[in-house]
């Protein structure tokens, strides 16, 4: 695996990707701040004002649009800005630094400590999370707030070179800086997202309003629910094009995860066994415990169900294990591992 050029061009495609999120976000602004501009000239003939579109309105409506999508954006950074330790514990997972509970914990332990050196990075906390599915994750903004996590089902299923692949391929999320970048994309959706919620209450409200008999006050009602409707619309389609772009962004990040991990071990065969065994097991690497799906990009193959057909694809924020595979191993016959 030459894993130096699929590094460069799992880097070159996320270059690419991350130019489109500013670019939907500032056609979306320019669309809507248009539309309410066109609103505000029909709105302002009622008042005998001149049928002529204020272009200072509608640059006031982008900047006013602009600073909401920023402050909820800085509000959601603002709510993920906890460590990793209060994901892991959320996760059910279970320190063992200080006190491994076995020969499998304590190898886990020299495993991260290994590939701590071999990435240059500081050696984090590490949990043990009560799950039979095979799998993993790092969380944490910082490299010195990161934590390793590792189902029960990896450290029995995997031998050590397998372990070793997976444990590099964490690290090379913290690595490679992919935590806050998914947390910063994570909080320009959720700015976004503020526009639905927006225009669910506005349209809520004149609902709730009875249609008067006074002309005016007709009219008013009506540019209220038809404002609601456009925040609605807006916040929607921001939030998805954003996660779409999301989803891509993290597959591509899982693509350099791996390449950097060969980098660290020199031994693909480790990381693609264990990925193989992921799609031999019964358990897979689906996650049982109620939070799995908060943190489902986090993980080192997708640790929930994907209800969404062929379209689960394209949000799915893990590219499939054979795809993964083949990158890896270019001998592989398509089989998995059957445990």
């Amino acid at each position: 695996m030459k894993f130096f050029q699929h590094q460069a061009r799992a880097r070159r495609h996320t270059l690419k990707l991350l130019l489109l999120m500013p670019l939907a976000v500032t056609t979306l602004v320019s669309l809507s701040s248009l539309g309410l501009g066109l609103l505000w000239r029909e709105l302002s003939q009622e008042y005998g004002q001149p049928k002529v579109l204020n272009w200072i309105v509608v640059a006031g409506l982008a900047l006013l649009i602009l600073v909401v999508v920023l402050l909820g954006s800085g509000y959601k950074t603002w709510r993920l800005r906890a460590g990793g330790q209060v994901i892991a514990e959320h996760l059910g997972g279970r320190l063992i630094n200080d006190s491994p509970r076995g020969s499998e914990e304590q190898r886990l332990l020299n495993v991260v400590e290994e590939m701590a050196l071999a990435s240059g990075t500081t050696m984090p906390a590490v949990y043990v999370l009560p799950e039979d599915a095979i799998n993993a994750f790092a969380a944490g903004l910082t490299p010195q707030q990161a934590v390793l996590g590792i189902t029960r089902g990896a450290l029995v299923h995997l031998d050590r070179d397998e372990l070793q692949g997976m444990v590099a391929h964490e690290f090379s999320h913290i690595h490679n800086g992919d935590m806050p970048l998914n947390t910063r994309l994570l909080a320009v959706i959720h700015g976004l997202l503020v526009f639905s919620l927006a225009g669910i209450a506005v349209l809520r409200q004149a609902e709730k309003q009875h249609l008067g008999s006074d002309r005016h006050r007709f009219i008013w009602q009506i540019v209220f629910a038809v404002l609601g409707l456009a925040l609605l619309i807006f916040g929607s389609l921001g939030s998805l094009l954003g996660n779409l772009i999301r989803a891509a962004v993290c597959r591509q990040r899982e693509f350099l995860a791996d390449a950097s991990a060969v980098q660290f071990t020199r031994n693909p065969q480790g990381i693609a066994g264990a990925l193989k065994k992921i799609g031999g097991s019964s358990a897979g690497s689906r996650l049982r415990t109620f939070a799995a799906a908060q943190y489902s990009h986090l993980y080192f193959h997708q640790g929930v169900k994907l209800r969404l057909g062929r379209l689960g694809r394209l949000f799915a924020t893990h590219p499939p294990l054979a795809a993964r595979i083949q990158r890896l191993d270019l001998q592989w016959d398509g089989r998995f591992k059957p445990l």
